[in-house]
């Protein structure tokens, strides 16, 4: 395992051989060839592609080739927990996930990181922790599916992000601008942040009827809660609209209570976050080795 200072020193250094990467000219110049095509090709994408999102493909697809090229990859990362491409280095895991935003309607996703459990190797401290009634609810964690380590290589992410305008109405698009994310290591995280680098969750995942026949019938989901369930505000203000069992243990949090939320129409237990979002304001203010400045966020404008 490597010191948390020699991980900070890696970060930094693959954040700006990702950065010049992404920012070069060649590489920009095909992400405007990608956007020519699109526009060229509107009325056919609109018609032929099922999703309204017309750049992701391309872009993941140009991601690969430029970073497979530029980079000196020693072999795949074999674990399907990790971000879209894995790849192992010298010495690193490289773990980039390429995220596209259209600016139509979704301006607001590009403050903030979105990710699964498996693009990250920290472990957040767990949001709502509180007291109901005497009964303890530890709150509702994000573990990581992504390893520290693997090959005696520490796992590092990056979120490369392109940024578009696709106007359906009036058939056009265009580009709008990039930006590259490093969401830090596990030890980074603890170090620098003390774990707490997730602003909220985005979605939840909840034991359903086919989970449920893992663990008992008493984590099904129900119609209508226990006459005992205790119903609080699971964020701890606003409405109540969660109940707490107190004759049932969470399956995977010992010592902790089960809580309930409706879900298409029943009762379901809460297990975890199912998604998150990291605040990218919060990963732009980082230090290396020597607490030198450096910062692990990001953009550049991709229009004249």
């Amino acid at each position: 395992m490597l010191e948390t200072s020699e991980i900070k020193d890696l970060e930094k250094k693959y954040f700006e051989v990702i950065f010049n990467i992404i920012s070069s000219n060649e590489f920009k110049k095909d992400l405007i060839k990608i956007e020519s095509y699109i526009i060229s090709h509107y009325d056919y994408l609109d018609k032929n592609w099922d999703e309204k999102n017309k750049l992701k493909i391309a872009a993941e697809r140009l991601i690969r080739f430029y970073f497979y090229r530029r980079l000196e990859v020693t072999n795949i990362y074999p674990s399907p927990l990790s971000a879209d491409m894995a790849i192992e280095l010298d010495d690193v895991i490289l773990n980039i996930d390429a995220k596209t935003i259209d600016m139509v309607g979704n301006a607001g996703d590009d403050n903030s990181i979105h990710f699964q459990k498996n693009q990250i190797t920290f472990n957040n401290e767990p949001f709502f922790a509180q007291k109901i009634n005497g009964h303890n609810f530890t709150g509702v964690s994000f573990p990581p599916r992504l390893e520290s380590y693997n090959n005696n290589k520490p796992c590092l992410t990056f979120f490369v992000t392109v940024n578009y305008f696709d106007d359906t109405d009036k058939k056009t698009f265009r580009l709008s601008h990039m930006s590259l994310c490093n969401v830090p290591h596990s030890q980074v995280a603890e170090e620098d942040f003390n774990n707490q680098l997730i602003s909220n969750y985005k979605t939840y995942e909840y034991i359903g009827k086919v989970k449920a026949e893992e663990f008992g019938p008493e984590f099904a989901p129900l119609k209508d809660v226990t006459d005992d369930s205790i119903s609080f505000a699971l964020k701890g203000n606003g409405a109540f609209d969660s109940f707490l069992d107190p004759n049932l243990d969470h399956p995977f949090n010992p010592g902790c209570k089960s809580v309930r939320k409706k879900i298409g129409g029943k009762w379901q237990i809460i297990t975890y976050g199912g998604s998150a979002r990291i605040d990218k304001q919060k990963l732009k203010n980082r230090i290396d080795s020597s607490n030198e400045n450096w910062l692990g966020y990001k953009s550049l404008t991709l229009t004249e």
